[in-house]
């Protein structure tokens, strides 16, 4: 199953006081975030991560750093760094739901989907209808093999208000592994319907109507996932005769 599109949460800021700094520190630390947020912002992640670290060179109780540079350097693909400033904030701070909510993100992107579960469980805890953790939350169930557990988190988040193609398409992907392929049609529809150029989405319908046996639509949704681009809709449609 293609991972759903999803990024990290926008960079939230910490609110905290810094007694401890010289107002002329605090200056250059203000004028170091901001610099390094319009960094991140342009996608310059590298950049981004070693002004948060001059930050923290200045001050290391300067929490919103931490938690910056974990964000920057979990899409520089380095997640052990990244989970080092998360686990900082959260041991310092108790809980903080950016922290687990990313940090279960980079576990589950790291393979490590009991952890990331853990991680989206504790959110859960305080915050019952949570739509990013029970989502999430879903993924990880996918991996780990638990279609239908999968699929009631992916409802639960529908049920809250969760109204994205990703959703529908996870779905309509763990239905399919459950061979209910009529209701991963349905689910796969809806994704199209909100991002009408989801190819994988298209391509997978396509799939789901071959496997019932309707070879007419299964040709049309395959030949429109190859016009859009789609690598293996072409191959597929030669084995329909």
């Amino acid at each position: 199953m293609s991972k759903t599109y999803k990024k990290l949460n926008s960079i939230a800021f910490i609110l905290i006081l810094v007694l401890s700094l010289s107002s002329c520190t605090k200056i250059k630390i203000d004028r170091l975030n901001k610099k390094g947020m319009e960094l991140f912002e342009q996608n310059n992640f590298k950049a981004a991560n070693k002004i948060f670290s001059e930050i923290l060179s200045l001050d290391n109780n300067f929490l919103p750093a931490y938690f910056n540079r974990a964000i920057s350097y979990s899409f520089l693909s380095k997640n052990a760094e990244a989970l080092k400033d998360l686990d900082h904030i959260i041991k310092v701070q108790g809980y903080y739901e950016e922290a687990f909510l990313n940090r279960g993100i980079i576990y589950e992107n790291m393979g490590k989907y009991e952890e990331a579960i853990k991680d989206y469980d504790r959110i859960l805890e305080v915050n019952p209808h949570h739509l990013q953790a029970q989502h999430y939350k879903g993924i990880s169930l996918y991996y780990l093999g638990d279609f239908k557990a999968a699929i009631v988190e992916y409802n639960n988040s529908i049920k809250n208000g969760l109204n994205v193609s990703g959703v529908y398409y996870n779905k309509a992907v763990a239905l399919d592994c459950l061979r209910n392929y009529k209701e991963a049609i349905l689910n796969y529809s809806k994704a199209i319907a909100i991002d009408k150029d989801f190819k994988q989405a298209i391509y997978a319908r396509g799939i789901a109507y071959y496997n019932i046996g309707d070879l007419k639509l299964a040709k049309a949704n395959l030949e429109y996932a190859k016009k859009m681009g789609h690598s293996k809709a072409a191959q597929m449609i030669k084995t329909i005769k």
